[in-house]
């Protein structure tokens, strides 16, 4: 067990969720997945992530749905997707916009991350045995609480991967679907490349 153990709750489903239990496991970190049927705010209330897998539109229908009580200093890991011509229609239809959205989050400590790799890039991670250079996969995050981001960063260093602090949430939409960083699983290097680029330095 590594000395810095977390408590993980996942809520929701979808390609991600196996890999990033996987590797917090190996971590020596602790995991929870809620599905559905989620009610109290156990074991949210043990929580130091709070990590939203998924569709945003399955993921808000559950949050209006079921009310989950977190405490004051838990992250929160947007990584909900909406990468379906079906779930764009929905989003249409809720006219549920990103302010919207965070207010439906059950804390202010908010990580845009994970959501933009794609999930063979991880389970590729879970393939390889440490110790292994974690700059090979870059990952990207963005957030507006500087201590929230540093706690992040350093749950991905534990589980093999290097962050990359695009930083605050307002450019966060270069990692959404149809954005520049959108699918891309690439090297630290190829990484900072990339965003020279978008940022007119490359």
């Amino acid at each position: 067990m590594t000395s810095t153990a977390m408590h993980l709750s996942i809520l929701g489903d979808g390609a991600l969720v196996a890999p990033l239990t996987q590797l917090s496991k190996r971590a020596g970190h602790t995991v929870d997945q809620i599905l559905e049927d989620a009610r109290t705010a156990t074991p949210y209330g043990l929580s130091d992530l709070l990590v939203l897998v998924g569709s945003r539109i399955a993921i808000a229908d559950m949050l209006d749905r079921v009310g989950v009580a977190v405490r004051d200093d838990v992250v929160i890991v947007d990584a909900t997707t909406l990468d379906t011509l079906e779930e764009q229609r929905a989003i249409a239809e809720r006219a549920l916009s990103d302010d919207e959205w965070i207010t439906l989050l059950p804390g202010s400590r908010v990580v845009r991350a994970f959501a933009s790799v794609p999930a063979d890039a991880f389970l590729a991670v879970v393939a390889q045995e440490p110790p292994r250079d974690r700059s090979d996969l870059a990952v990207p995050l963005a957030g507006d609480d500087v201590d929230a981001k540093r706690k992040v960063s350093g749950f991905m260093r534990q589980i093999g991967v290097e962050p990359f602090d695009l930083g605050p949430s307002a450019v966060s939409y270069v990692m959404e679907a149809g954005g520049p960083l959108w699918g891309t699983a690439v090297s630290e290097l190829e990484l900072q490349e990339m965003v020279g680029w978008l940022s007119g330095d490359g």
